[in-house]
């Protein structure tokens, strides 16, 4: 199958989406069930704080080491045993009886899912030209949303009910990512596989055929020197510890401000976070991948102190503002690792592998220095104004990175 074939690049896309949304949505199912958990196993706010936080921890460790193999191995190995790690992770959570057995599983399957983000963008490369490369991302990466979205709605009235309970539900969640990952293993063909069984016997050679040459480490120190994937992952570890920051703890500052449905209010912005991350991908195809993260962070850090300041209509139109400009985060930063000079597809999943362990490190420490603030002040201005100033920050360490993507709009 062949890099025109629109078929096959839309059912790979369709099968990443898929196991992106479980996998995600499978970790985030847990909050909204935690009355039942608790009413089952026990489970206090600490401990339901805990199975996010070693979920998160798994990434700044094995990122970098999914990363490394994906260029090494393949995107079609890696993503398969990764998401069987999780699949098996997240269907033994049915077994547990206790909330330190859940808080261990859950960073198992943080385990498995660390190996996603390198993987993704690379795999994409593969199939989707220069020109839907943007758009691809965005779209994939959506599924985070969709799943968040999915498990907030509908986790404790429709899915918990329907399959017997939270623990039934885990399995759920467990044997559709296997049948995903095994889809996945039948239907994706990996360049790297390929040379592997024998494409260097017809005249490709390995440095050519986008297999890397050197040993892991010597792989991830080569990537490290470039100096281009540091920057952007700084930008990515500013970027998304003010996002999780707003996503973790704005319901609580909403019921806090007295106004009612403060959960149905928060998921308006990660709703919108779903149509701006492929909306984000698209532009970034058309006008450039710098532009559109710097143009997103001002917009969304001017949005921030809003969020505080109106209520009704006027706050819903900040929350759409909001997930608007943050969307592009996540999409447009793991799509230029490919694009940048000496790393290219032949070293993506090792510099993604870097992107997600810096930016995942300032995912973990955000929410939680954005918390304290807030704890010591007794204000949520404190925490707000916080995440204000690494918005604001965050576009210098953009000046002087390279890629060698070139606007859609530029072509001839």
């Amino acid at each position: 199958m062949s890099q025109d074939n629109s078929y096959y690049k839309w059912v790979v896309l369709s099968i990443l989406f898929s196991i992106l949304m479980l996998g995600f949505g499978g970790m985030n199912v847990i909050a909204p069930l935690s009355f039942e958990i608790d009413n089952d196993i026990g489970l206090t706010l600490t401990q339901l704080g805990a199975t996010v936080a070693f979920f998160t921890l798994a990434s700044p460790i094995f990122s970098p080491i999914g990363g490394v193999l994906t260029d090494k191995f393949g995107a079609r190995l890696v993503f398969l045993v990764a998401t069987l790690i999780v699949a098996a992770a997240g269907a033994a959570r049915y077994f547990v009886t206790g909330p330190n057995q859940l808080i261990a599983l859950m960073f198992v399957y943080g385990v498995g899912f660390a190996c996603y983000g390198p993987v993704i963008p690379k795999a994409l490369s593969a199939v989707f030209p220069a020109t839907e490369f943007g758009k691809a991302n965005g779209i994939v990466w959506s599924a985070i949303w969709v799943g968040s979205t999915l498990a907030f709605f509908f986790g404790v009235n429709v899915l918990s009910p329907f399959f017997g309970g939270w623990r039934m539900l885990m399995v759920a969640i467990g044997v559709l990512s296997a049948i995903a990952a095994i889809t996945w293993a039948l239907v994706f063909r990996d360049p790297v596989a390929e040379v592997s069984e024998g494409g260097t016997d017809i005249g490709v050679s390995q440095e050519d055929s986008g297999v890397p040459v050197e040993s892991g480490f010597a792989t991830f120190r080569k990537v490290l020197r470039t100096g281009d994937i540091v920057w952007l992952s700084i930008y990515y570890a500013f970027c998304i510890a003010a996002l999780l920051s707003i996503l973790s703890l704005l319901p609580r500052v909403l019921g806090d401000r007295g106004l009612e449905q403060p959960g149905m209010m928060a998921a308006l912005l990660t709703g919108t976070l779903v149509a701006s991350s492929i909306m984000g991908g698209m532009l970034s195809d058309r006008f450039g991948r710098k532009p559109v993260l710097v143009v997103s962070v001002i917009i969304f850090a001017l949005s921030v102190p809003a969020l505080l300041i109106f209520s009704g209509p006027l706050l819903m139109v900040c929350l759409v503002i909001a997930g608007a400009a943050a969307g592009p985060f996540l999409p447009v930063s793991t799509a230029m690792p490919v694009e940048m000079p000496g790393i290219g597809p032949l070293y993506a999943g090792t510099a993604l592998g870097i992107l997600f362990m810096i930016g995942n490190t300032g995912g973990f420490f955000g929410p939680l220095i954005t918390g304290w603030l807030m704890d010591t002040t007794g204000s949520a201005w404190s925490g707000f104004m916080f995440v204000v100033v690494l918005l604001l920050i965050a576009p210098l360490f953009l000046i002087k990175l390279r890629i060698h993507q070139i606007p859609q709009g530029a072509q001839t």
